[in-house]
């Protein structure tokens, strides 16, 4: 009987370098690099979204990490992340304008979208500005 119960609770010796072995060590070595902790998390997210197959999972993660901790307790390095991807889109509105096959309708929307992108980079702007000037927001006193 004892010898029934240990060959049911066999370890599977083939798999310690598997995918979660994988996601351990990148874990570590990040760490050890001293990386952002958001960073790790928003890599760990898109590791776990590959491996569960549920599309969209590190974006929202993403989002999330942006709402909570950058635009709720004002982190600097997630807002200014988030001033670096709106700029790369406000560029490539900006040149999407220049094309002539768009009409004078789309050309009115691409303006829009555009003034709207310049008025979030200024409010991403003060954003960092609050974060720099007061660090000590960042932290929530726990009762």
């Amino acid at each position: 009987m004892p010898d029934e119960q240990t060959s049911s609770k066999t370890v599977d010796i083939t798999k310690p370098h598997g995918k979660q072995q994988i996601m351990k060590m990148d874990l570590l070595d990040m760490i050890h690099r001293a990386e952002n902790p958001f960073d790790i998390i928003y890599h760990l997210a898109r590791q776990l979204e590959q491996e569960s197959s549920e599309p969209g999972y590190a974006a929202y993660v993403k989002e999330q990490l942006l709402a909570v901790y950058g635009f709720a307790l004002q982190d600097k390095k997630l807002i200014t992340d988030e001033l670096h991807e709106v700029e790369a889109r406000l560029k490539r509105i900006e040149e999407a304008q220049q094309k002539p096959e768009f009409t004078e309708e789309e050309h009115v929307r691409i303006g829009f979208a555009i003034e709207r992108h310049k008025k979030n980079i200024e409010r991403l702007k003060l954003l960092i500005q609050r974060a720099k000037d007061d660090p000590a927001q960042l932290y929530l006193k726990k009762n």
